[in-house]
């Protein structure tokens, strides 16, 4: 007697932000590598209509070497100094202030402190982007958890900090 077993594969995807297993919506997308700069060495003194990025906000390339900044800001940081943040090992959140109300603003506040920037940019894809480098999490809503997840993960993995990828 012959007996066989059929594998059945299983698929899970998205959905529109709902996940296959419990039909809850997420505020955030997965965490996402992104491939790095080759220019990720250049240093710059500012930034200028020749510098160019892989993506938008950017997770490496060229960057301002400078003092660090830390905690919630409450200005629009240039995409060199983006990168200089993330280089250092540090992970920067961003939101677009005109999506968010002041409680949301709040509780992104809340996730900065050392090696994590928080601050204002207008023109990003998403309400929220997450940055660290190489890496990235895009949202649609402050989800404190989700956004705590992705600092506890990526922060400490610059090249220029000591526990770096």
């Amino acid at each position: 007697m012959v007996r066989t077993a059929a594998v059945i594969g299983v698929t899970l995807t998205l959905v529109s932000g709902v996940s296959a297993c419990g039909g809850q919506e997420q505020a955030c997308g997965p965490i996402t590598r992104e491939a790095l700069d080759p220019d990720y060495l250049v240093h710059v003194l500012e930034d200028g209509p020749g510098l160019e990025y892989r993506s938008e906000p950017p997770t490496s390339g060229p960057h301002q070497p400078s003092p660090p900044v830390q905690g919630a800001i409450d200005r629009e940081l240039s995409r060199p100094v983006q990168v200089g943040i993330l280089e250092g090992g540090s992970v920067l959140i961003q939101f677009r202030p005109d999506d968010l109300d002041a409680d949301a603003e709040a509780a992104l506040a809340a996730l900065a402190g050392d090696q994590v920037v928080v601050a204002p940019a207008p023109d990003l894809p998403s309400p929220i982007v997450a940055t660290a480098w190489v890496f990235k999490r895009a949202c649609d809503e402050p989800d404190v958890e989700l956004l705590q997840d992705f600092i506890d993960e990526r922060v400490g993995h610059g090249p220029d900090d000591p526990g770096g990828e």
